[in-house]
Order: structure tokens, then sequence, then C-alpha cells
């Protein structure tokens, strides 16, 4: 069986590649669930978000104040045990009653922020999820470069010895080798900078896997399928994380605008005191206290514009996004059923044939029958087809988890 030299060059190189640590998406996935620093973030975040409504749940706590009073500095406290000190003694206990509703509408709000850190949670693995397609999909790419270009300029180097062999021999003139010469730079560049890609893509996805060493990282898992178009789901863009947190964050800032206006009703503390005197003939007595703060309404007005603020701003973020995800939709689709069918028009071009007519302009440049203008025309359209082929490959499958993603409504709530 006779292979091409550039086939046997293709099959040189995916032989002697070094090792890497094959990587399937799915393992991706939960590689990416566990260790993304994103991620992990977010997860405190929540946490954080959890102990804030445990917080806002508490009641003011109960005062104990404990004093004394008379001490003499001439006299001092008097001699005995401490019943018989001349000094003065108090005990008291004071609760706050909070008025206006405060504590259920700081409960209120603190819920509405823990459902905002819920979905913000699961909006940022929809977005790191997008972000893993496009840098697992991106390493498949810059894999795939680097063994066609690997492949092109070993077989380039084979060219060049075979035409010094013919200058030697006299049947190629130098002129012509020298325009090989330049070929086979262009070539070996373009096999250098393939490498810096890869090296450059690997790194892209172990920073999103939290991986410290990334340099055997392998894309294992082939391109989606040529058919797979952004097709229209039968689904709720309100129910998008990202939405639904907006609205929760609307919520919650409305819970704050009450919270503020609450403030108009003043809190009353109350306190029960019990006051040991020696001088005193009943030894022990006992006496309440209710403090009331004093200041009008206005002491809150600074407070509930602050509040109002935070409400329209919530409310204008909410009607930004919702645009936003209308305009996002429409291009994402539009952007996956064009990378379809730019992929769908380069694998119709035949790549096998179109390889075996650059076989045959090479067969017949050595026949004599072609110029080597021709041959170096026909290697570079061929490079350049190759190149595009992958790269319609992969906008393909990134544009379809674009929109996959931009179209999952993402499950479960915050606990």
């Amino acid at each position: 069986m006779n292979f091409s030299p550039h086939f046997a060059a293709v099959l040189a190189t995916l032989l002697c590649a070094p090792t890497a640590s094959a990587l399937s998406l799915q393992e991706a996935q939960r590689a990416m669930e566990a260790h993304n620093p994103d991620l992990r973030a977010a997860a405190l975040a929540l946490r954080g978000v959890q102990g804030d409504v445990q917080t806002a749940a508490l009641r003011p706590a109960t005062e104990l104040s404990i004093g004394t009073s008379k001490i003499s500095p001439k006299h001092g406290i008097g001699s005995g045990r401490w019943q018989d000190k001349r000094v003065d003694s108090t005990v008291g206990l004071g609760w706050t009653w909070e008025r206006g509703g405060k504590r259920a509408l700081r409960i209120r709000q603190a819920d509405a922020l823990l459902e905002v850190a819920g979905l913000e949670m699961l909006d940022a693995r929809r977005r790191q999820q997008v972000a893993l397609h496009e840098a697992y999909f991106g390493l498949k790419r810059a894999q795939e470069r680097v063994q066609i270009a690997e492949a092109n300029r070993q077989s380039s180097a084979e060219q060049m010895a075979a035409a010094d062999k013919q200058v030697a021999t006299g049947a190629m003139a130098p002129v012509d080798r020298a325009r090989l010469a330049v070929d086979d730079l262009a070539v070996a560049d373009a096999a250098r900078e393939a490498s810096l890609d890869l090296r450059d893509a690997r790194h892209a996805l172990g920073l999103l896997l939290g991986r410290d060493d990334s340099h055997d990282l392998s894309a294992d898992d082939p391109w989606p399928e040529a058919s797979s178009v952004a097709s229209v789901r039968a689904f709720d863009p309100q129910q998008r994380a990202d939405l639904r947190a907006a609205r929760s964050r609307l919520a919650a800032a409305d819970a704050g605008v009450a919270l503020a206006r609450s403030e108009r009703h003043r809190d009353i503390q109350l306190g029960v005191e019990a006051e040991r005197e020696p001088t005193d003939i009943s030894g022990v007595t006992w006496g309440v206290s209710l403090t009331i703060p004093l200041g009008g309404p206005s002491r809150a007005r600074g407070a509930i514009q602050r509040a109002e603020a935070d409400r329209d701003s919530a409310a204008l973020e909410l009607q930004v996004l919702q645009r936003e995800a209308r305009a996002e939709l429409d291009q994402l689709q539009a952007s996956a059923q064009s990378a379809a069918q730019r992929r769908s028009d380069y694998e119709g071009l035949q790549s096998d044939a179109a390889r075996r007519a650059v076989q045959g302009i090479e067969l017949a440049y050595r026949r004599g029958a072609a110029s080597l203008t021709d041959l170096l025309d026909a290697r570079r359209s061929w490079r350049e087809f190759e190149a595009a082929l992958i790269e319609a490959r992969a906008d393909h499958a990134i544009a379809l988890a674009r929109w996959e993603a931009a179209t999952s409504v993402a499950e479960g709530e915050s606990r």
C-alpha cells in the first residue's frame, strides 16, 4: 500500500506526539464544577448571604446593666460584708420594642437577597459553561491546527531535501529552489504559531478548571454534529437566572424602601431596675423606665431617598436586562445558524477530493506538466482551506454552546 508524503507526515506527527491528558467535555464540566474559582466565589457569596438572613431575623437583644453609686472618696465603701457596704447598687434589664414592622421587613429583604445570591450562582454557572465550551473547543481547534501545521512542516522539509538533490543534479534551477525555501519558511512560521496557540489554549482551559498544571490537557470529544443548529425552544426568557435575579433584586430594593420608611416609627426601650441601698429601710427597691428617641419623622428622609434611588436603579437595570436578553437571543440564534451553514458549506467541498487535487498538482509538477507557481498556489490554497474548515467547525461549536446557554432555564432555587 502506497501513502502520499503528506499522509505519511500526518501519521508520523500523530504517532510521535507527546502523551496528553485526554479530557472529555463532561469530565471538564465536572472538574469546573469542583474547582472553578468563580463558581467557588459565588458559592461563598451565597454562604455569606445565608448568614445575613439569620442576622436579619434576630430581635434586639436584651440589655443587662449593672451599676453602683454613692462611693465616697473620703469614707470609702465601708467595712464588713458586702451586704454592709454603704454603696448603692443597681441591676437592670432593658428591652427594645421595634415598631413599624422592622424585623419582618429585614427578613423580607434578606430573603430576597438570598434568592438573588442563589440565582447569581446559577447564572455564574451558565456563563462559566459558555466559557468552558469556548475554551474546550478552542483547545480542540488548536490541536488540529498543530497537527496539520506540523504535518505540512514535515512534508515541506522532505520536499526541500528533494529540491536540494535536484539542484545538485541540475534538474531544478536555484531560483525555483529559493521560491520553495520561502514557502518552507512560511510553513515553519505557521507551525510555530500553531504551537504557541496550543499552549495558550491549554492555559485558558486550565484556568477554568482550576488546574495549576495544564501543559498536557487535550480535548478528546468530537465536534458537535454538523446538523446541530439553533432551534426555537419552547421556553420563557423571563425564567432565565439573570432576569429572575434582577426581579429578586428589585423586590429586595422594595423591601429596603419599606424598611427605610419604617424608621419614622420610633423604637421604644422598656427597662426594669432593682436597686439596693443599705440606708433604705426596705433594702431593695424596684423601678421601671421608658425611653423614646426624640426627633420627628424627617430624620429618616435621607435614608428613604437613598432606598428609593436604589429601587429605581434596580427597576432600570431589570428593564435594560430584558431588552438585552431579547437582542442577545436574536443575535445568538442568527450567529448559530450562520455558523452551521458556513461549516456545512466548507464540509460540502469534500476535503478528500480537494486533497487529491493538490496531490495531482504535485505529481504534475514532478513530471513537468505544471509550473512551480501552480504548485505553490495549490499548496497555499489547501492550507487556507484546512485552516478555514477547522475555524468553521470551532465557530459552529462555540455559537451552538452560546445559544444553548442563552436559552437554558436553570432549575432549582437557593437554599
